[in-house]
């Protein structure tokens, strides 16, 4: 799929504002030797980053040794344990964060998720749960959990209260200066999509304006060359051109196919680009991104691109759901993808339906979700898409909704025959692909994931806003059918009967040969955080920290022998590993935090709960005593 846009037109509509410090764009140049353009996906892990898992190992174990002490686990031998794994880098945990989508809400709420196990933080370190953070090795963000990873990664991972206060996630207009790259890419004679607006603006609000570095820039900078920060990721799914195998559209508005367990997720880190599974299965250097190539090897060895993976178009790629919503307002919800319908809109009614038959939600419960949707997507669309549009030389929806970008595995014998034929890539948001939490990357086998802490903020599975479990389950149905090791799961039902998603909860104790997986939902325990912000104004500085606080509130349980029991799980495959025994006080909290693999039966309760530190405050009057005057505050 080509764009049909005009460079020169686009540049001029840009006009000739002004950069601080001039951005830097795609260039052309001679494309170095002894390198190689595109490997398999079955060579596992690439070279860099098993060195760059070189330099991070000591820092991890450093950072546990701080954390293990501070959390305390009774009878437990930190000393002993930190010299076992230290003579035995096979033994070091390997220790994930995911954040999943959810607008602005999953933003925040994933700075916090990160800033409540922060040893810089004085809040986590007196809940017990400070250092986790930086014992992490990877972190991933899908849709709205992609603007705070990059915001945390292209400033090597500063504490949270430096960053927002700093301006990032800032409440102010995007100013023209920050669409300069785009003038420059378009004079440089170089295409443009959607994810390059709407990049530059997210990343402006998320970064407080650092739009040029490039992605891969970041893997040469001393904080990761030392290994002293996670690697990051961004993750997408993608459209699939018409006449080729698996293309799904509607009125030319290509998007993912409606089957959460038949998706190519494709990551990027600042090291590579690709997909394990589905019909990619390789991986190309980030750093070499707009290249044309044809079976693994450049078409024009004078004709390389570097800088194509500006953190700009990068984030915009991540959360290209724009031609999506236009879907969604064109068929009032009939159609579209976001993985809070499970599959196509049409199959979300179906289960809504049934679900009803035993589930005390409302009867016009999928009207309430549709309509609500629907009202928020128009404010865009209605509003801001046609400047966007005009912006991009007056072209249409069908031709620049995405992130498009020369597909890297033209030609390659080991993708799949049809991505072969395929000229550019189409990626959108992740969101569309039937999960919306970015776990597909940190639980490659390559990876050797140990402990994955999962942040979930979609929110929109339930018309009350919260969630039911239903993003793991797909991300569990998608891994046994590409036989990726992952935790057993509950139904919806038992989600929700047992309380699954108003407090943390392990999956996988019992299975030792899976990762371990602490799932976070959000839920109301010091704010009613269900107020996803999609597009519009965001929240002030005053209402992100109410929404920090209410994540700390989450995850620490205001109980630290909770806190002890999240070290435990930090520790529990490593301790396997190395056969040394598992302290009691682990076993009493793997039985009491951990599903058991039993299924529940009964009705469960419609989610929509009181603030669990203070049930007698209502939403209304929270709203007008707490939310709504920390709106006007400047602080």
């Amino acid at each position: 799929m080509k764009s049909i846009l005009s460079p020169f037109l686009i540049a001029v509509l840009l006009g000739g504002s002004t950069f601080a410090t001039t951005p830097i764009p795609p260039t052309y140049g001679a494309c170095p030797s002894g390198i190689t353009y595109v490997r398999p996906a079955s060579d596992g892990l690439s070279p860099e980053e098993l060195i760059w898992l070189d330099a991070r190992r000591p820092h991890v174990i450093n950072a546990l040794k701080s954390y293990l002490t501070l959390a305390a686990i009774p009878d437990f031998d930190v000393d002993e344990y930190i010299s076992t794994i230290s003579a035995n880098k096979s033994a070091v945990p390997v220790i994930g964060q995911a954040y999943s989508g959810g607008g602005t809400r999953a933003s925040i709420n994933a700075l916090g998720f990160y800033q409540s196990f922060d040893s810089r933080d004085n809040k986590s370190m007196a809940a017990k749960l400070g250092g986790l953070s930086q014992a992490t090795t990877y972190v991933a963000g899908l849709s709205g959990g992609c603007e705070a990873t990059m915001a945390l990664a292209i400033n090597d991972f500063i504490d949270v209260q430096t960053l927002v206060k700093g301006g990032a996630f800032n409440n102010s207009d995007v100013p023209t200066s920050a669409f300069d790259l785009l003038q420059l890419k378009a004079k440089a004679g170089f295409n443009l999509s959607i994810a390059d607006v709407i990049g530059a603006a997210s990343l402006f609000y998320s970064s407080n304006g650092t739009t040029s570095r490039p992605f891969n820039s970041l893997i040469s900078s001393p904080a990761y060359t030392s290994g002293t920060v996670p690697l990051p990721f961004l993750i997408m799914a993608e459209g699939i051109p018409a006449g080729l195998p698996g293309s799904n559209s509607y009125d030319g508005i290509l998007f993912p196919v409606n089957n959460a367990t038949n998706q190519t997720i494709y990551e990027v880190s600042p090291i590579e680009f690709g997909s394990w599974q589905g019909r990619a299965r390789a991986f190309t250097p980030t750093s070499l991104l707009g290249t044309t190539l044809s079976a693994g090897a450049p078409v024009d060895q004078n004709k390389c691109v570097t800088g194509w993976d500006s953190a700009a178009w990068v984030l915009g790629a991540g959360i290209a759901a724009q031609a999506d919503w236009v879907v969604i307002i064109e068929t009032n919800n009939t159609v579209g993808l976001f993985s809070r319908s499970e599959s196509s809109v049409l199959a979300q009614t179906q289960r809504y339906r049934k679900r009803q038959q035993q589930l005390p939600y409302p009867p016009n419960e999928i009207e309430l979700v549709s309509a609500s949707l629907v009202k928020n997507l128009k404010v865009f669309i209605d509003g801001i898409l046609p400047g966007i549009l005009r912006l991009l030389g007056n072209a249409t929806i069908q031709d620049v909704g995405y992130g498009l970008v020369a597909n890297p595995f033209f030609g390659y014998e080991k993708s799949e025959a049809g991505l072969q034929q395929q000229e550019t890539l189409v990626l959108v948001d992740a969101g569309e692909s039937g999960q919306e939490s970015p776990i597909w990357p940190l639980i490659q086998p390559a990876r050797k994931m140990d402990f994955l802490l999962v942040s979930d903020s979609s929110g929109a599975e339930l018309s009350s806003g919260w969630m039911n479990g239903t993003n793991l389950i797909n991300t569990g149905a998608m891994a046994i059918d590409n036989n990726v090791p992952f935790p057993k799961l509950p139904d919806v039902k038992t989600f929700l009967i047992n309380n699954y998603t108003i407090a943390p909860i392990f999956f996988g104790c019992n299975e030792p040969e899976v990762p371990l997986v602490l799932y976070v939902a959000d839920a109301p325990y010091s704010a009613y955080s269900n107020a996803t912000t999609i597009v519009g104004t965001g929240p002030s500085s005053s209402q992100i920290q109410l929404l920090l606080q209410n994540t700390l509130d989450i995850v620490s349980q205001s109980n630290t022998t909770w806190a002890q029991c999240i070290a435990c799980g930090t520790i529990l495959r490593s301790l396997q590993r190395i056969e040394h025994p598992i302290p009691s006080q682990c076993n009493l909290c793997f039985e009491q935090h951990c599903w058991q693999g039993e299924m529940a039966s009964g009705t469960p309760p419609f989610v929509a709960p009181s603030l669990f530190l203070s049930p007698d405050i209502t939403f209304e009057e929270w709203n007008l005593t707490t939310w709504q005057p920390a709106f006007d505050q400047s602080s």
